[in-house]
């Protein structure tokens, strides 16, 4: 739960810096694309959050633990990787950005298991 509140901070943060500081030093491009990496650590830190509440009702359930490392995988290296990328202009960091999006795929159809195994 903690992470999820500091990848919703740092969503609100790069959100505002991309809005401002980054607008004069950035391409279009990368500009976008720091938009979606702060929406995603938005996003997936509010999901974070519930998939820890979730688990506190849930202890025992797999789905729910794996879901939520997947989401912490997910925001390192999909998020990480491609805003380290696009601030320090070294391309290799953006190679970590499709893992991170199939973690993140993952995360969500690991929850979707939870709930119908709950049914």
């Amino acid at each position: 739960m903690a992470i999820g509140g500091l990848s919703g901070c740092t969503g609100v943060v790069l959100g505002a810096l991309t809005a401002h500081a980054f607008k004069h030093r950035l391409d279009t491009i990368a500009l976008a694309s720091l938009e979606t990496v702060s929406n995603y650590l938005l996003i997936h830190g509010l999901l974070l959050v519930l998939v820890a509440s979730l688990a506190q009702s849930s202890p025992s359930s797999v789905a729910l633990k794996l879901a939520g490392s997947l989401i912490i995988i997910g925001i390192i290296l999909f998020c990480g990787g491609l805003s380290a990328s696009l601030l320090s202009g070294i391309r290799a960091f953006a190679a970590a950005a499709p893992v991170g999006g199939m973690a993140f795929m993952s995360a969500w159809l690991l929850l979707c298991i939870h709930a119908w195994s709950k049914v």
